[in-house]
This record gives C-alpha cells, structure tokens and sequence, in this order.
C-alpha cells in the first residue's frame, strides 16, 4: 500500500485526501494548526459563526467543480444555488444582475452579446490578444463604457481580489467561459465548516490519519520531518502550504536559479473581509450584491439567510470583501468601513461591525493569484489548495479544478470536461 503524507489540511489537501484514501491509499494529513479547514472553516465569535476565509460560499454553486467532487465523495454537503445569481448596488439602489444591460448602448449591447457568444463557443482571446489585461481588452470588444468598467472591476476584486488592470484576457475571458458553463452562486448549508469536517470526516472513517499541532519543518529523502523531530515516510507528497514554502522544505539548494526565480515571481491576491451584524430578517437572501460606486469594498453577501444558526439570534450576518489597493492597511479598512455605511445607512443604530479580518503577505487569501502558475519540478510531489489553481477557476472552485489535475495525474479519473 503506498504511503502518501499531505502537508496542510485546508480545503485542496483533504479534497485530495479523501479521493486517496477511499482509493486505497495509506494517507497521513499533517496540520500545524489545531483544527482543520485552513481558511475554508468556521471560527465562533459573538454568537456567529464567521469563516477564517471564504465566504461561506460556492462561486458556481451546486454545478460547479467542487460540488461535483463533493458529489463524487457521497460528502454529506448541501450547496444552495442563489436566487437571483447576482445583483447590484449603485447611487444607493439595489438592482437585479439583468438590468445592468440597460446601462449599454444599443450597439455597446450587440458587441456584448456577440462576445458571450464567442466565449460559449470557445473562442477565447489567442496570441497577444490574450495578454491584454482585461479591461484593455473589454473596452476594444464593446468599447470604454463606464458601467462595465465598474461592474468587471467589482466582479474581478469579489472573485480573485485583482483590479480589472491585474487580470489578463485570457484569464477573464475563462472566468466568464467558466459562469456561462457552471451557472452563478450558492451558499453552503452551515458554512465553510461543513465541507472541511465532512472532509475530515470522509478521510478518518476510511483509515486515513489527521494529526493537528504537527509542522513540518522540511522534507528529505522521501521523509516528513515535523518540528517536535518526528519523521513520516511517504512515497506520494501532497502540499496544500503553497509552492514557495514546500520549496522551502526541500531547500532551495535543490532547485535550479531560473526556477526559483519564477517561484519568487509569483505574486498572491490580497484582500479584506469584513463581517457585519445586522440586526433583524435578511436583507438580500441567497444572492451576492456586487457594489459598483463604493471606495473600496468590491461586494457582499448573506450567508444566514440561508444558515440561520450562522447568526446570533435577532441578526442577520453579512460579509464583504475588497481587494486590497495599498500597503497602507489602516487606510484600507478605513475606506471599507466608510463605503459600509454607503451600503447599509442604518448601520450604526442598527448593526455593527464583528471583525475585520485581512489577509496578505505571509497569510494572504490566495498565495498565487488568478492566473498564475508554475508546475512542481519533483516526480511524486504535487501542490494544491489556493497555490495551484486551474485556469479560470475562481476561488474554491480553482481550487477544485487544481486537485482534478492531480487526481487526474494519479490516474483516479479523467476530468477534461472540466478544464477551461
């Protein structure tokens, strides 16, 4: 029985995990923290139940890639697809997704709706075309309309925390690709949590090992060496802690300059989250609202309103997040709160503000941003989680697609259906 041991158990190492051990692998998950899920879990604060990542939801809901591993899994997980699949906010309003077409000219709408059709059909930007960044090349496909301008830079800051100027042709034109094939949004029944422990669940019942409170400091000869000297032989290496920190394991001694110098290169999407308590019946429902005229906060959603249990009771939980524009953090969360009482004017007399939780540097939310990759040199070594995502794949759902490749180059499956 081959032997495999997975560095980290966020959502990519027990995804993989899973699909191992009920294959008949000897698996062994190793977590430095004291609990399971990475930033795809729940923490209890004030009576809710935040997440330490995501947003308690599924970009495509339940047709997309991780719902369909889930499913493959039998995972004890219910996916809820939004109602409507987005709206938007501007001048102080509320308006479904569809009513943004009124916001084109009639000859900006024809070009619009020829480029979703090209996109459905595959016929995605090649060449230098697909290096343009994203706006650049919008604007050229249905010319510099403000209204688009505004509603791609909310979509891509909420998606992958990247500004319209960060993101590439041809990784936009897959994330569209990837929303006409897979459908919208949906919230996950009880959180983030419930996927990371049905996980867990789903390795321990089949004989896999988790063991939290153990870091691996480096890795030798076929062997995992955690910080209290302990030693775990593995003939299989999953990494779920990011390329430039299993580099680091190894040691950059084994790698060659040219490589290392694409490692360092990679560069993460940072962003801030903020939750929000607000008091009485939801205000959106299971939907996200994309916010067009704010300084900074890109969109939010409400994850009680389908998970009441997920708020205090008398409260509704609302969650936001926006890319992050400035090393100036201060000034960061200043701006969100502002565009907070932009968004919910009865705020302060009725709500307030849980925590502020931001992610960059050392722990940002996605340590290699949409669109970048750089394969793993070693034979029996593969990385998943945030740091391996497939082309196209926005937030978890790249995370999804990741782990196919892997499964796929273990020979557990053919995934191609789903590549975009």
């Amino acid at each position: 029985m081959k032997k495999v041991v997975t560095i980290g158990a966020g959502l990519g190492g027990l995804l993989t995990s899973a699909f191992l051990v009920k294959n008949g692998y000897d698996v062994t998950v190793l977590e430095k923290s004291p609990f399971v899920g990475g930033r795809f879990t729940n923490i209890t604060y004030k009576g809710f139940q935040l997440s330490t990542g995501a947003l308690h939801m599924v970009p495509h809901g339940e047709n997309g890639p991780l719902a369909h591993l889930l499913k493959l899994l039998n995972a004890n997980v219910e996916i809820v697809n939004s109602t409507p699949k987005g709206k938007f906010f501007i001048d102080g309003k509320i308006y479904h997704y569809r009513e943004g077409w009124k916001c084109l000219s009639l000859k900006e709408k024809a070009k619009a709706m020829k480029l979703l059709a090209e996109i459905k059909a595959n016929k995605l930007p090649k060449g230098e075309e697909a290096h343009l960044n994203s706006w650049e090349w919008l604007s050229e496909k249905i010319g510099e309309n403000e209204f688009a301008y505004l509603f791609i830079k909310s979509f891509l800051g909420w998606a992958v925390s990247l500004a319209p100027e960060e993101v590439s042709a041809i990784e936009l034109a897959k994330e569209i690709k990837a929303t006409l094939k897979w459908g919208g949004p949906g919230l996950i029944k009880g959180g983030c949590k419930a996927v990371s422990e049905e996980l867990a669940k789903i390795v321990r019942e089949n004989g896999g090992k988790i063991i939290t409170r153990k870091k691996a400091v480096e890795v030798d000869d076929g062997r995992v060496i955690t910080a209290d000297g302990e030693e775990y032989l593995y003939d299989i290496l999953i990494s779920n802690i990011g390329i430039r920190e299993t580099v680091e394991l190894f040691g950059r001694d084994e790698f060659d300059r040219n490589y290392l110098k694409k490692v360092d290169s990679l560069k993460p999407a940072e962003g801030i989250k903020i939750n929000v308590a607000l008091k009485g019946e939801p205000r959106i429902g299971n939907t996200l609202v994309f916010a067009l005229d704010t300084k900074r906060i890109n969109g939010y959603n409400e994850p009680s309103s389908l998970s009441p249990q997920l708020a205090r009771e008398g409260y509704t939980l609302v969650m936001t997040h926006q890319a992050l524009k400035s090393r100036d953090i201060k000034k960061e969360q200043r701006l969100g709160i502002e565009d907070l009482h932009y968004l919910f004017p009865d705020l302060e007399k009725n709500g307030e503000v849980l925590m502020v939780q931001t992610y960059r540097d050392g722990n940002p939310v996605n340590r290699v941003a949409s669109g970048q990759r750089v394969e793993f040199p070693m034979e029996n070594v593969y990385i998943v989680g945030d740091a391996n995502k497939g082309e196209g794949g926005i937030e978890i759902e790249g995370i999804a697609l990741g782990v196919m490749k892997t499964l796929q180059s273990l020979e557990m499956g053919n995934f191609d259906e789903w590549y975009l």
